[in-house]
């Protein structure tokens, strides 16, 4: 299902430079954790998205950790400032899907 809404994000003007992917892992108690890769190619560190638990519609941006020192232009700055909008963005829209889903589900299941 992450891997439709990714593909459905980057037909939209803020997914077409969208470089994320669905992380591989294993099942959480049967449950897909939904870990989203959000490569970042003006900083060294690590952005990932995800819910905040599993089937929690709720998602968060995550940044880890940086081991060294990141120097940038003023230009890779703008740069990396566009990419973190678009992170924030695709974490809005994964969570709108979520909402959405959820909200389908109760109905399918009743309630």
């Amino acid at each position: 299902m992450l891997d439709a809404w990714l593909e459905e994000y980057a037909t939209t003007a803020a997914g077409g430079e969208c470089a994320a992917y669905v992380a591989d892992q294993e099942p959480i108690d049967g449950l897909d954790s939904g870990l989203v890769i959000f490569p970042l190619a003006n900083a060294t560190t690590s952005v990932y998205l995800q819910p905040i638990a599993a089937g929690a519609p709720d998602w968060r941006v995550t940044f880890e950790a940086q081991p060294e020192v990141t120097e940038l232009s003023p230009e890779s700055v703008h740069d990396l400032c566009r990419e973190l909008a678009n992170a924030a963005d695709l974490c809005a829209f994964l969570q709108r899907k979520s909402l959405a889903h959820m909200a389908e589900r109760a109905v399918v299941d009743g309630g």
